[in-house]
């Protein structure tokens, strides 16, 4: 049995412990995200100008770009996202929760820029679409996120990930998640209200619900480290769905 995280009904949490592993720790998951957001960026704006990898088309209602930066961009994070899994994993196997932390939750922020946010714009239309890759953040990914989120719920069942790498599963999932409350589930709504009142009012109620959640888990159900570290995450995904959904970012 792997190395996990553990909830159940617990007495109130004291206040310095819960500040210290179930707020604090979100100050370096947003520096973390800083850095590679801007360097994913830079890889962008190197790529301005270059011939396009594939032809510009519309996909999915967005226009793709295929910039040659992101590309190179898309493979090169695809790669180090893995390579720092298993650095993830073998800091959390060794006892060191909270490199493992980090590490994990920049691996899978990685993943997400590789797939969620890259890979989409590669697609190859000529006639028919002869490489099409999924637009995550669309409603078109409407089954991959139930069939996700029945993983997501065996693997903490069966305990099946060891805590590097449940944090990188999360990471990646909570991007994809996030996006997809305000992106993916607007075309549901579409008829019935226009696309910005929809990302602000789901974002503000979402993510207002998603904050008052981690706090309360990690308040009077997180039982270790871990735990309020994974409430910590929980609590910047909701944020950012409040800040995404109401300044349309």
């Amino acid at each position: 049995m792997t190395s996990h995280f553990s909830f159940s009904r617990r007495p109130l949490a004291p206040t310095r412990t819960l500040v210290k592993e179930g707020i604090l720790p979100m100050g370096g998951i947003l520096g973390i995200t800083v850095v590679l957001v801007a360097i994913f960026y830079l890889f962008l704006h190197i790529g301005r100008g270059m011939e396009p990898v594939v032809p510009i088309h519309v996909d999915d209602g967005e226009t793709v770009d295929p910039n040659p930066m992101r590309l190179a961009f898309m493979v090169s994070a695809f790669v180090l996202a893995f390579v720092l899994a298993v650095v993830a994993d073998r800091k959390g196997k060794s006892g060191k929760t909270f490199p493992a932390f980090w590490i994990g939750y920049a691996a899978g922020t990685l993943l997400w820029q590789s797939v969620g946010e890259c890979a989409w714009h590669f697609s190859i239309e000529e006639g028919e679409y002869l490489m099409c890759f999924p637009h995550l953040e669309g409603a078109s990914a409407l089954f991959l996120v139930v069939l996700t989120t029945i993983l997501l719920v065996y693997c903490y069942k069966r305990r099946t990930f060891s805590w590097g790498v449940w944090i990188f599963f999360l990471s990646f999932v909570g991007n994809w998640f996030g996006h997809f409350v305000l992106i993916g589930t607007y075309p549901m709504v579409h008829g019935l209200m226009d696309e910005e009142v929809w990302f602000k009012g789901a974002g503000a109620v979402v993510g207002t619900l998603v904050c008052i959640g981690s706090l309360l888990l990690a308040a009077h159900a997180a039982r270790d480290t871990k735990a309020r570290l994974c409430c910590c995450l929980m609590l910047y995904f909701g944020i950012g769905i409040i800040v995404t959904g109401v300044t349309g970012i």
